[in-house]
């Protein structure tokens, strides 16, 4: 699904709406679209996943060919490495080949917002975590350590198995393209396997436990596939890649920790492949491409995803959210709430009304019923006299 190099390969209904209904159970970001994707809806997720796998097909075979088209036309792919290409698969990657598959990946990203709206209702930013929105600040304090850990680890590779360095002005071409657009590549790869597959087919269980194997198994495979490795270690290492990014989304939250360290590995072992013109030669998945050498990779993974867990805990990151319903739902719940509310205030206007004095019209009168007040009582002494004497 992505341009990986060297080794270390990097890798008709009613619309629906969501709800925070309070008192209800919490569900962790995997498995939040279950209660509008069981049962009757189980076609939600069925949607969601061939929308996305045909998104996939049509941004490669449109936006991606493009980049063949170019390379044709200015020379950069001659027509011996396009017999060569034919042979092997391998791709030779040439400055348009590499910024328009990124680009086509990328496109992907829009697409898994759309999906989820159209298929499960919910708002777009629930895909990228519980709290409904992408966590930059969380994002940004993961970034501070993860970025130049994977920048010595990029190092440390190359310093084991060092290479001649062949920086010319195409070098430099790749090196922007790899920084600009490599990190969207990422993210939409991360949508797509984590917030569209994982989630629709988590979608189809209540029970979590279940919904997070099956979800993690649909995303991890459909990963592996889209990166279209012939060779098993290779295989393995793309199907563990999908599993420790889906454990990571799953205790943080959201997918801003995957997106980070899918980025970063991406990009930082692109960096020295461009430097030393490796990825211009493309990038070799066939069967013998791999090796027990994967397991290294595979490793430092694991003890990155350790620590982003480790963080989130220490941080109070938030990682579950309330159940998403459908439009219906909702409308029947704020129906209620309004009756409630309604009931409520007239409830209370009644009790005020009990507990006022009884008045006469106009005001309370200041003498007792019964008596006229210019005519004083039998014993009363007389009304003093206001006129002064005047008659």
């Amino acid at each position: 699904m992505s341009n990986h190099s060297m080794t270390p390969t990097p890798t008709g209904s009613a619309p629906l709406t969501e709800q925070r209904a309070s008192g209800s159970s919490r569900l962790t970001y995997d498995h939040a679209l279950s209660p509008i994707g069981r049962g009757k809806g189980w076609w939600r997720g069925v949607l969601f996943i061939a929308f996305l796998v045909a998104g996939f097909f049509a941004t490669s075979l449109t936006i991606g060919l493009i980049g063949f088209g170019i390379s044709a036309l200015t020379g950069e792919l001659t027509e011996a490495q396009m017999t060569a290409m034919m042979e092997t698969g391998v791709v030779p990657m040439t400055p348009s080949i590499f910024v328009t598959n990124n680009l086509a990946l990328a496109a992907l990203l829009p697409l898994a917002y759309l999906g989820q709206r159209m298929l499960f209702g919910v708002r777009p930013g629930t895909i990228s975590s519980v709290t409904g929105r992408f966590r930059w600040s969380w994002f940004r304090k993961l970034a501070l350590v993860i970025v130049p850990v994977f920048a010595v680890y990029s190092a440390a590779l190359f310093l084991l198995e060092p290479a001649e360095l062949n920086i010319d002005g195409t070098a430099m071409l790749m090196l922007a393209f790899v920084l600009l657009t490599t990190p969207f590549q990422a993210a939409a790869e991360e949508y797509v396997a984590r917030g569209g597959f994982q989630r629709a087919a988590g979608s189809w269980f209540a029970g979590p436990q279940l919904s997070f194997i099956v979800g993690t198994a649909v995303s991890a495979t459909l990963f592996c596939l889209a990166h279209g490795a012939g060779d098993w270690w290779l295989i393995g290492y793309y199907f563990f890649f999908g599993v420790i990014m889906s454990v990571t989304v799953k205790y943080t939250g959201g997918l801003e920790s995957a997106v980070l360290i899918h980025a970063s590995n991406n990009v930082m072992l692109f960096i020295p492949a461009v430097l030393t013109g490796q990825l211009s030669e493309g990038i070799d998945r066939s069967a013998g491409a791999g090796g027990p050498i994967m397991l290294l990779p595979a490793a430092f993974l694991a003890v990155v995803a350790a620590f982003v867990i480790w963080r989130a805990k220490k941080e109070g990151i938030e990682t579950t959210t309330a159940p998403l319903v459908t439009a219906k739902q909702r409308r029947e719940a704020e129906a209620r709430a309004a009756y409630e509310l309604h009931a409520q205030q007239q409830a209370q206007l009644a009790q005020q009304a009990a507990q006022q004095p009884m008045q006469t019209y106009g005001g309370t009168p200041s003498h007792a019923y019964g008596q006229v007040p210019s005519q004083p009582q039998p014993g009363s002494p007389p009304p003093a006299d206001t006129t002064g004497g005047r008659d």
